[in-house]
């Protein structure tokens, strides 16, 4: 088995913060909570922290947690400082069997972990609609992938070819809109590498999401995510457009999101130089 790089902190651990807060008078300095005035739990990508489970086609065991250490409202703004760190366990084939437990070999996994700073724009958005919201983060992360090997202690598997994550720079602006029943959200990403760590330049990318809440109890969901990085240090490039749809089962502490997902693109980790099209299902859980 290779050794990490760089250690993961505490990324399989359940955080849950925030449940039953109360929005902070202006000046006031509040300790954990949400990562983010738009939640990015409700993403289609595969960098999103929280605790899922991928029935297929491959098995992708996730678990993770993103959270605000602090929060400070001021001047029409809210800041957040903020932690993200996730573990994602993949298996390199197809789901073999699927009871009682989906099974299937676990070759590859990410850890991924980092920083952020977020400003709700709190006073522009209410100017803009009841229930709107608009916000930018500026996040430092980083992505290390690695492989487990033969159980019976054989030679290892050569991945020296693959391009790394490694350290980056990312910024993203989103927004959030009632229609109706309806509450639209979009984002827009761009991660920047930092020069002779990573197998790839930049990334751009954009999410959209639409969430139905008609009913109290059941809220119908879709989202889109779609990503291409620019390969560097002669690399590849690779893109990725990921689609869940499903529904969400709300309650105070989060969400339970049920849903079937389509893959287009290369895959992500260890296995980026694989491209396929794959349907696939799975559950997560998105905690306040």
């Amino acid at each position: 088995m290779v050794t990490p790089r760089a250690a993961v902190v505490a990324v399989a651990v359940v955080a849950v913060v925030g449940a039953g807060a109360t929005p902070a008078r202006a000046g006031e300095l509040t300790f954990l909570g949400p990562a983010r005035e738009i939640s990015h739990s409700s993403s289609a990508s595969r960098d999103t922290a929280l605790p899922a489970l991928q029935l297929g086609p491959h098995r992708v065991l996730t678990g993770g947690a993103e959270a605000a250490l602090a929060a400070l409202p001021a001047g029409g703004v809210t800041w957040r400082l903020g932690f993200f760190g996730m573990l994602e366990l993949e298996s390199e084939g197809e789901t073999t069997a699927w009871a009682p437990f989906p099974q299937a070999d676990i070759r590859f996994w990410r850890g991924h972990y980092g920083y952020a700073v977020a400003a709700s724009l709190d006073r522009l958005a209410a100017r803009w609609c009841d229930g709107c919201a608009v916000e930018a983060t500026l996040s430092a992360r980083h992505e290390s992938e690695h492989y487990t090997g033969a159980n019976d202690g054989g030679p290892g598997t050569d991945y020296s070819d693959r391009p790394h994550v490694g350290n980056y720079l990312m910024l993203d602006v989103a927004a959030r809109r009632p229609l109706g029943a309806v509450e639209l959200t979009a984002r827009v990403q761009y991660r920047q590498f930092l020069p002779g760590q990573s197998g790839w330049a930049e990334a751009p990318g954009a999410d959209l999401i639409a969430r139905w809440r008609r009913w109290p109890r059941l809220h119908p969901f879709g989202s889109a995510f779609g990503e291409y990085a620019f390969g560097t240090r002669g690399f590849p490039d690779a893109y990725r457009v990921r689609v869940l749809i499903g529904v969400m089962l709300p309650s105070p502490r989060g969400d339970l999101q049920l849903y079937v997902s389509g893959d287009v693109g290369h895959r992500q980790g260890l296995a980026v130089f694989t491209e396929e099209r794959a349907l696939g299902g799975g559950v997560r859980l998105a905690f306040w």
